[in-house]
C-alpha cells in the first residue's frame, strides 16, 4: 500500500469493492445487492457506512447503526467491520473504529456494541486490545418469513379444520 490511509463515507461507485471485502468475510453479495444496501443506508438516520481508502483502493469498510433496546436503552453498534486481508495490522480496523466512537458521540451515545462470531479468534482479540470488553455470549437464531416448512403448514391447516 502507497499513500496515506483515510476514512470516507460509503458511496455506491465503492459497491464493487465494498462487495468483495463483504465476502472475505464471508458474506458474498452481488455488486447489485450491495449498491441497494449502500443506498438503504445513506437514506438511513440510524445508520452510517464509512470505507478506508488508500489511493482508490478500498481497503477496509464499517458499519454502525443507532438502535434502542426497551431492556436497556440507545447505543450504537458496529453492524459490521472488515479489512481486507492484505491490509490487516496497519492501524486500518482502528481508523474505522474511532469513526464509528466519534459518529455515536456525535448521537450522545455512549455505549458502541459489537458482536463476532465465536469462531472469529482474531477478530476478538482485535476488539480487547482496541479496548472493547466481552460482556456476553449468545446464541443468534434467524427465522425467514415465508419460508415455513411444509410440517408448518400442515399443522396450521390441520388447526384451521379442527377448529
Amino acid at each position: 500500500m502507497n499513500g496515506a490511509i483515510y476514512v470516507r463515507h460509503v458511496s455506491v461507485k465503492d459497491a464493487a469493492q465494498v462487495a468483495a471485502l463483504s465476502a472475505e468475510l464471508g458474506y458474498p453479495s452481488t455488486v447489485k445487492d450491495t449498491i441497494t444496501y449502500i443506498q438503504a443506508i445513506d437514506k438511513s438516520i440510524c445508520d452510517v457506512a464509512y470505507v478506508a481508502v488508500n489511493g482508490e483502493t478500498v481497503v477496509g469498510w464499517i458499519h454502525v447503526l443507532y438502535t434502542i433496546r426497551l431492556e436497556c436503552g440507545p447505543f450504537c453498534e458496529i453492524g459490521g467491520l472488515v479489512v481486507a486481508r492484505n491490509a490487516h495490522g496497519k492501524g486500518i480496523g482502528r481508523l474505522l473504529i474511532e469513526k464509528a466512537k466519534k459518529w455515536s458521540a456525535e448521537r450522545n451515545i455512549d455505549k458502541l456494541r459489537v458482536r463476532t462470531n465465536v469462531i472469529r479468534e482474531g477478530a476478538q482479540a482485535f476488539y480487547t486490545k482496541t479496548g472493547f470488553i466481552e460482556c456476553k455470549q449468545q446464541k443468534v437464531y434467524e427465522y425467514t418469513i415465508g419460508a415455513e416448512t411444509l410440517s408448518e403448514k400442515a399443522a396450521v391447516e390441520n388447526t384451521k379444520v379442527s377448529e
